[in-house]
């Protein structure tokens, strides 16, 4: 199966809980486990609250293009945006002994997923790949 599911939705909190929401059933649909499903609504959750809170910085009149790409036994999900590139280093994990209400994002996108890459080979914006393998 090579199905290919491509969104866009306005940089604004209030469509992140529905893509959430659709990338759960898309997993489920799948034949993702509810644990392995809800990983990647956890992860498509973070990656929107990241593009919009540090790439966009709560602009509004921005857009996320999302594409959902089922591959054989794993799931992709590419997250775009065309805003403002944060260093990759300066995301990267923090001491969890450091607790805080917020941070967490790219450490549960690194641990909920197989694989992710962040992209910033373009003049502006990040794409994040993120995959998830179908256990049988």
């Amino acid at each position: 199966m090579n199905d290919r599911l491509r969104l866009q939705i306005p940089a604004d909190a209030r469509y992140a809980n529905w893509a959430r929401q659709s990338i759960y059933q898309l997993a489920l649909l799948y034949g993702f486990s509810r644990q392995d499903a809800q990983d990647l609504k956890i992860v498509t959750g973070e990656a929107l609250s990241n593009i919009i809170l540090h790439a966009y910085e709560k602009r509004s009149g921005q857009f996320i293009f999302i594409e959902a790409m089922m591959q054989g036994h794993f799931i992709e999900l590419r997250f775009q945006d065309f805003g403002k590139q944060n260093p990759v280093s300066k995301l990267h994990i923090r001491d969890l002994s450091d607790y805080r209400e917020s941070g967490l994002g790219v450490y549960l996108i690194s641990e909920l997923s197989d694989y992710h890459y962040y992209d910033q080979s373009a003049a502006v914006g990040t794409i994040l790949t993120v995959k998830k393998r179908l256990r049988s």
